[in-house]
């Protein structure tokens, strides 16, 4: 009995080390290691990948300040809106940054045969929104040749994090019916993460009507009577997304009848 005991805590001991650095090689864009072919996708791919880390769209609306501010909780954020979008994302720390132990994202590259991980730095900006997702931790020499910042080539560990629920997505609106030129609020607040250690930081509005918001509570006017559907995004702390809408019926505003104006009693004489 003793003996499943001890064995039992072992293998638990076995699946909680971190994965070290020689399971998930970085190698620089200009390795020796690399065959044509290889480069002829890893190149173009860079490219690819430092678009979309810049893509303003994907960026989170939450404001890190100088007292709560640690590079886990946006690398956190980027690698699961990376993986939202297909890529393969890897988060490691190691320790010694002037921040004590750093954490940046792994972004899996296929190649012909092998895959090869690029290095993304996504640490946050205190006192202001994060709009891009990181930068590729990389520079160009006098020659134009790519490398990768020597700091990210090695690192102390692997984290491996819980299955991550979606948020959930709620409309609620004041009046719940629309009048063309008139304005109606939606909002947000209602919508909610189950996760305990996770929370909404982007919401992405879609009117219908071509007009779009990235605000938890937006004033909004129709100019024209319609049926629009009306779509809320909200996205949580590690990149997952809900979307749900409504249907919003907006009308041309009532014509007043002869004598209903202000000061008239209509009653006659």
């Amino acid at each position: 009995m003793c003996r499943k005991v001890i064995l039992s805590v072992i293998l638990l001991v076995l699946f909680a080390v971190p994965a070290l650095s020689e399971s998930l090689e970085v190698l620089n864009p200009n390795s020796t290691d690399y065959s044509a072919a290889e480069l002829a996708v890893l190149l173009p791919a860079l490219d690819d990948l430092t678009k979309v880390l810049n893509d303003y769209a994907l960026g989170s609306q939450r404001w890190f300040t100088p007292e709560e501010w640690e590079s886990l909780n946006f690398s956190v954020y980027t690698a699961g809106t990376l993986a939202e979008l297909g890529y393969e994302t890897r988060l490691v720390q190691q320790g010694g940054w002037p921040d004590g132990v750093h954490t940046w994202v792994l972004v899996g590259i296929s190649l012909v045969e092998r895959t090869v991980w690029i290095p993304v730095e996504a640490s946050p900006t205190p006192g202001r929104k994060q709009p891009i997702l990181g930068t590729i931790a990389s520079y160009t020499d006098g020659t134009g040749k790519r490398w990768f910042e020597a700091d990210y080539l090695e690192f102390g560990e692997e984290i491996q994090l819980p299955p991550n629920l979606p948020p959930v997505a709620i409309i609620r609106l004041i009046p719940t019916r629309g009048t063309v030129g008139l304005e109606t609020v939606f909002m947000a607040a209602t919508s909610y993460d189950p996760d305990p250690d996770d929370e909404i930081v982007r919401y992405d509005w879609d009117f219908g009507d071509g007009m779009t918001s990235r605000l938890q509570t937006v004033r909004h006017v129709f100019t024209e009577a319609s049926d629009y559907i009306v779509f809320l995004t909200v996205t949580d702390s590690r990149g997952a997304s809900t979307t749900t809408s409504i249907t919003f019926k907006v009308a041309q505003p009532r014509e007043s009848s002869p004598g209903s104006k202000s000061g008239g009693c209509g009653c006659g004489k």
